[in-house]
Formats: C-alpha cells, sequence, structure tokens
C-alpha cells in the first residue's frame, strides 16, 4: 500500500475507545500535538475494506505522552502495551483527520477510527455501513 493510495472503510456504529480520553483534561491537546490539527471531540468508528500496513503509521505509547487509560474502565479485556497507531489523513479529498488504531482493537489492521476538525458523518451526511474515503497525509504535514 502505497501514501496516495485511496483508503476505504466502513462507518459503523457505537462510541469509539478514545471517548474517554478526548474528554478528559488535556486529551484533545495532546491529540493536536501528536497531529498537528485540532480535532473535535468524537471518533467516526470504521472498518478498513483491506488490512492496512502499520508501518505506513507513527506510534506512540499512551504513558509517553501522560495519558492514563485503562481499557477495563470501557469492558475491554486487554493486558498488551497501551498505545495508538496515528497518521494524519484528508477525508473525501477535503476534510483534515487523522486515522487512528488503538493496541486493544480485536484486528490492528482493520479496525480504526477517524478524528477530524469536523463532524465527518454530518458534513459528508454518512451513515452506519457506508463507505468513507480518505489518503494518508505525507509525513511533513
Amino acid at each position: 500500500m502505497n501514501e496516495a493510495k485511496i483508503y476505504r472503510g466502513m462507518i459503523r456504529t457505537g462510541r469509539g475507545g478514545a471517548v474517554g480520553e478526548m474528554t478528559k483534561p488535556g486529551g484533545l491537546e495532546t491529540i493536536r500535538l501528536l497531529t498537528g490539527i485540532s480535532v473535535i471531540p468524537g471518533t467516526l468508528n470504521i472498518k478498513l475494506t483491506e488490512p492496512l500496513d502499520l508501518k505506513l503509521l507513527d506510534y506512540v505509547r499512551f504513558a509517553d505522552v501522560g495519558a492514563d487509560f485503562d481499557p477495563a474502565t470501557q469492558g475491554i479485556d486487554y493486558n498488551g502495551e497501551i498505545g495508538v497507531y496515528y497518521r494524519r489523513a484528508t477525508v473525501a479529498s477535503e476534510y483534515p483527520a487523522c486515522l487512528v488504531i488503538f493496541t486493544w482493537v480485536s484486528d490492528m489492521y482493520t479496525d480504526a477510527k477517524l478524528v477530524s476538525t469536523h463532524h465527518l458523518r454530518t458534513v459528508l451526511n454518512m451513515q452506519d455501513g457506508d463507505i468513507i474515503e480518505f489518503t494518508l497525509d505525507s509525513r511533513e504535514s
């Protein structure tokens, strides 16, 4: 997979695993520092239509950025390293976003989220089951 490729994901229902982090003081600021964009609270849950090569993404452990997250508080049974793969992206050739994949998801190659400067469901008039398209931004963005 290359960076100019158009990636697709099917929109899924549910609250994202990052909702707790985004509502904590400093949560949105941490995302801004990592990605360079100021996102609004909320995530768009997507199931990628094909597995993603995680080498295309950056990675950070939550502990390294001062984030304290216990998946058990959200009913998630996970005992591994708490971290997130992420990369800036552009949704629908227009909207700044960031693709995020948490280490505790059931399938790290397809179970992803998009965070954005816009409420993507609204601006794109999308529903569960719709396919959303995005590209990965260059690492210099």
